[in-house]
């Protein structure tokens, strides 16, 4: 397994870069380390919930059974969460998944009972979140695969139905997915979970839960009766206390940022932290509409320490969004009281398919070659089957004849050195855009070329962006099996330090 440091991927945040490698920069905004020494210590210290109380907990929830069973004995939980995206989402809702797994069977192992929970975000109303995903196709060719969940009354998405076009989307996936003996599981997989006239986010649970068959986890709706139930004392202290909380965020907004990090969630003199229900819509509260009375919603920050009154969380497992984030909400928490739980960085991992390895050995490629762009891969690419040293001779035979105009330009007048350094740009820069030109017409007569660096770039990184946060698990699970994600369970470590890019 190769590691790779995550101050070396793209579009990593200030602030995660240091949480992960440079912890004592960043742990006035985090009480407590994410070491799993730490979260050992966190859980063993929390105090058990009442009997009542997870009783009602336990009868909202859906997933593993023993889980469930365990957690109604007094078990504490892991929690992670992501919205419920077409046929299970990006790589990413799968990492969240296999980390609280390996985290909540770690911290059971060093003595204290725990449970993975995934934590669907039901109460979401961005429909565009969650409404297409990404496959590679038989090609290695990214397709886009979408259902319409048009949403015009800002409804969470666990309102919304399934239309008739998600039998389409699935046959659309399968049919551009390779043709293997996984396809008919995988069939009865999505048909079953995704029916129309069905909830979007019914059908991401049935699919996850069934991905993740004998791991343990279990799956919460918000939405759920009991779940808003035991929400609402939560709900309702925000609201009586909005005023703490508002200045306390900003306070800690302004304390990120004079520490050289930004907000990952903007908090103006509107900020409450808080949603209602009105009629079909969730709606952002002001201040001055605060009520009690009101159904009451949890924004992103608000729902950490809601969902903490609801579990009993040993850890938080989240994305470097949500590690950025929870520097803010540890802000709610300070006002209502509460303990903020270790936040642990979820793993952050690239698969390396073996046809995608061979392709990188056979044009000189290293992985990390992936993210300096496709112009850079061209060039590597051809210079292993067909040398481009030539243009950097002539560059360097250019520069050094032009090097020796210059004692007689500045003997005549020195100012022409200035015209001689800009005459060579202009012209290293034709020389340059010439090795561009042939660098492309040879790619595009290596008909094969193209194809494989296009395969590469799909895989690794599609769209640029990690293929975590693109690639949907079906890519996989028709290719490998429903084993698939115990393998990658196995696989993977649970120091999540680093980016890990595993070779299956």
């Amino acid at each position: 397994m190769m590691r790779v440091p995550f101050g070396s991927l793209p579009a990593m945040s200030a602030l995660f870069l240091d949480y992960v490698s440079d912890w004592e920069r960043v742990q006035r905004f985090y009480p407590q380390p994410y070491s799993l020494e730490s979260v050992v210590a966190f859980a063993r210290e929390r105090k058990p919930l009442e009997r009542s109380h997870r009783e009602r907990l336990c009868a909202g929830l859906t997933g593993d059974k023993r889980s469930i069973e365990k957690l109604a004995a007094g078990a504490t939980a892991v929690i992670t969460g992501q919205q419920a995206t077409l046929f299970a989402g990006p790589n990413y809702t799968i990492l969240k998944a296999a980390t609280a797994v390996k985290l909540a069977r770690a911290i059971d192992a060093a003595g204290v009972p725990a449970v993975p929970v995934f934590w669907v975000a039901a109460e979401d109303h961005d429909n565009q979140e969650i409404e297409s995903t990404y496959i590679l196709d038989r090609d290695s060719a990214l397709t886009q695969v979408r259902v319409n969940l048009a949403n015009a009354d800002f409804s969470p998405v666990g309102w919304l139905t399934l239309g008739g076009d998600v039998s389409e989307a699935i046959s659309k996936c399968l049919s551009s997915l390779p043709s293997s003996e996984f396809q008919p599981q995988l069939r009865e997989l999505m048909e079953c979970s995704y029916k129309p006239g069905s909830s979007p986010v019914d059908a991401f649970s049935r699919m996850l839960e069934k991905i993740f068959e004998g791991s343990g986890l279990i799956l919460a709706n918000p939405l759920n009766p009991n779940l808003r139930q035991l929400a609402q004392p939560t709900l309702l202290e925000a609201v009586r206390r909005n005023s703490e909380i508002r200045s306390a965020v900003q306070a800690r907004g302004r304390a990120l940022s004079e520490a050289g990090y930004h907000e990952q969630v903007k908090v103006d003199a509107n900020f409450t932290g808080l949603f209602a229900y009105r009629g079909k819509s969730r709606q952002p509260l002001r201040p001055e509409e605060l009520r009690e009375d009101l159904q009451l919603s949890a924004n992103v920050l608000v729902r950490p320490a809601m969902q903490d009154s609801i579990f009993p969380t040993a850890a938080y497992v989240g994305g470097p969004a949500e590690v950025a984030y929870f520097a803010q909400a540890g802000a709610v928490y300070d006002v209502l009281g509460r303990h903020v739980p270790p936040v642990f960085p979820r793993i952050s991992a690239t698969v390396l398919e073996s046809r995608i390895t061979r392709a990188l050995k056979k044009y000189g490629i290293d992985f990390m070659d992936v993210f300096r762009g496709r112009d850079f891969l061209l060039r590597k690419a051809v210079a292993s089957v067909q040398g481009v040293e030539v243009f950097d001779r002539v560059r360097d035979k250019i520069g050094a004849e032009l090097d020796m105009l210059s004692p007689a330009l500045s003997a005549v007048d020195a100012t022409l050195g200035g015209a001689l350094d800009t005459s060579r740009q202009k012209i290293l820069h034709q020389v340059e855009a010439l090795r561009t030109k042939f660098v492309n017409a040879e790619a595009r007569r290596n008909e094969t070329m193209e194809r494989q660096l296009e395969s590469i770039t799909n895989s690794i990184f599609p769209e640029k962006k990690l293929q975590e946060r693109v690639i949907n698990i079906s890519s996989f699970l028709v290719r490998y099996g429903f084993g698939f994600t115990r393998r990658l369970e196995e696989a993977l470590s649970l120091d999540s330090r680093e980016h890990q890019v595993i070779e299956i």
